[in-house]
């Protein structure tokens, strides 16, 4: 028996995901050491994928001296076969040629194939049936010998991916016109192209039992604080369900306040927006299969900001950044007051404005509160119908159906152009939220609003936004206070909440968000406003 060459210098494997909780262990497959035998290894295997017509196995040889039987086991459409046949079927089919046997190897043959002959990057061995059924479930090409316990896991997924292009619900003016797609592998190296620091930390791990789908966790390690990425960590870690198809499922699983309406965490689909919140001190999660991310902790003054309001000068920013609040306002409100008003307080409608709603409302058969609920959720209707259709057909929809009911409403007695006016107004401001979700919550919110002002008029609606800004209040995101720098007052961080002041002012990272780094701009030396 010739003496075994050296071993070239091997490729690092595959870095292996982070420790799996115990929740994600599978009780229905034995963890058990893989035998010997090829064909013991097929038997316990059997049970487990003979029900996966989609599962290949195919059988091969390795060497020609001492030929080695080996069987190649994948999900077809998943991987790339191309990449198989050349760099991983071929050379081993071949591996006969070389002068020193194959079967000379031993158990050790799987270490050595994948340090002499294998060309691909992603790889690692194993040894338990627990491991082998996940890998093959979780899209791995398995490579099993004869003679060896240990099994070759390569990763050589075939992606099928969109084009990366410009998010459809944050669009911007400026700035990056680049958003996350459904690949999480992708999603990260977009970051990392924009946040170079060797201090980003990428850990992986798997969530859902039957899903497993990967997640990883984003942060800078020497600004983000300990104590948020261990809470993170521990949540994520704590949450036992068999399936996360989507984001969605973890941001509710996670949240420190399940029974709100507001958003705790937020979600975003810009790497440029998800690189800025790592930068002040958050956690980034990304989920395989969703084209979006989620920060946390999360301020409710947050939901307000947009990437484009950096890159604009400090008075059209803070300009826009108000009206977005006074956006929010209205589409809350607008149909409230206009209730209150109308049946408690007509006194403060001005004379001329009076008459003409006094004679068209004498014409509608319906009591105020009625015809603007009728109107609020003929509106929602349309707003919903635009979001499920095709983009120019959604439009269409939107603008024709909106301008035929709203007339057709008039000209049939069924509403009173005031009150079209006004669920017209409260619609549209909900369009200026650059947050898709807190455009959600004003739809939502409008309706105690309008009940609350039907049954006591001012008093009603004074009463009911005093409840609302309690409960804000009450909120937290990660144990930060959800209303901070506005309450707890953060003095130093009200120059970047209702309005944006100078960058050259903004010199320390927010103290609302814990960091370990507090100062990220150092002295400049230019003056004058920006």
């Amino acid at each position: 028996m010739r003496k075994m060459p050296k071993k070239p210098a091997a490729p690092p494997p595959a870095p292996e995901p982070a420790e799996k909780p115990k929740n994600l262990q599978n009780i229905n497959i034995p963890d058990i050491t893989l035998p010997v035998s090829l064909a013991e290894k097929q038997t316990l295997l059997k049970p487990h994928i003979e029900r996966s017509h989609d599962i290949v196995n195919r059988p091969f040889t390795i060497g020609a001296q001492q030929p080695v039987e080996a069987y190649a086991i994948y999900i077809n459409g998943v991987i790339d076969t191309d990449a198989f046949n050349a760099s991983i079927l071929r050379p081993l089919m071949i591996y006969g040629e070389d002068p020193q046997s194959a079967g000379d190897q031993g158990p050790e043959l799987p270490e050595y194939i994948a340090r002499t002959l294998l060309t691909v990057g992603l790889f690692r061995e194993i040894d338990r049936l627990a491991d082998l059924v996940r890998d093959i479930y979780d899209g791995m090409l398995i490579i099993m010998l004869e003679g060896s316990s240990q099994v070759l896991s390569i990763d050589i997924h075939k992606a099928h991916l969109r084009a990366i292009e410009e998010p459809v619900s944050e669009r911007g003016l400026r700035g990056s016109k680049e958003g996350f797609i459904e690949s999480l592998d992708v999603n990260i190296s977009m970051v990392r192209r924009r946040l170079r620091d060797p201090k980003l930390v990428v850990k992986k791990t798997v969530m859902g039992q039957r899903t497993r789908t990967q997640v990883a966790l984003l942060y800078i390690e020497d600004i983000a604080d300990p104590n948020i990425v261990k809470e993170v960590e521990t949540r994520l870690n704590n949450v036992q369900i068999d399936a996360v198809v989507a984001s969605g499922y973890i941001e509710q699983l996670v949240q420190d306040h399940p029974w709100t309406v507001f958003y705790q965490h937020r979600v975003t689909e810009k790497p440029d927006k998800a690189v800025m919140q790592i930068l002040e001190g958050r956690v980034l999660i990304l989920v395989d299969g969703t084209p979006s991310s989620i920060s946390a902790p999360s301020l409710f003054v947050e939901f307000f900001q947009a990437p484009g309001d950096y890159y604009e000068r400090t008075w059209i920013a803070s300009f826009i950044r108000v009206l977005r609040y006074i956006a929010f306002f209205l589409a809350v409100s607008t149909s409230a007051m206009y209730i209150a008003v109308v049946n408690f307080q007509p006194e403060l409608i001005p004379q001329e404005l009076l008459v003409p709603i006094a004679r068209f409302r004498n014409q509608v058969p319906f009591a105020v509160v009625l015809e603007v609920l009728v109107l609020e959720i003929m509106m929602q209707l349309v707003i919903e119908a635009g979001h499920h259709l095709p983009g120019n057909v959604g439009q269409t929809v939107g603008v024709v159906g909106g301008i035929i009911m709203g007339q057709a409403a008039i000209t049939a007695r069924f509403a009173s152009p005031a009150a079209v006016i006004v669920a017209s107004f409260s619609a549209m401001c909900t369009f200026v939220l650059p947050s898709p979700g807190m455009a959600l919550i004003s739809r939502v919110l409008r309706l105690p609003m309008i009940l609350a002002a039907a049954s006591f008029g001012a008093v009603g609606f004074a009463l009911m936004w005093l409840i609302l800004i309690t409960h804000m209040t009450s909120l937290t995101s990660v144990g930060v206070p959800y209303m901070s720098p506005l309450s707890p007052t953060r003095y130093r961080d009200l120059k970047d909440s209702i309005i944006r002041y100078f960058l050259t002012s903004m010199k320390d990272r927010p103290v609302s968000i814990p960091s370990q780094d507090k100062v990220r701009q150092a002295k400049q030396g230019v003056t004058g406003n920006q």
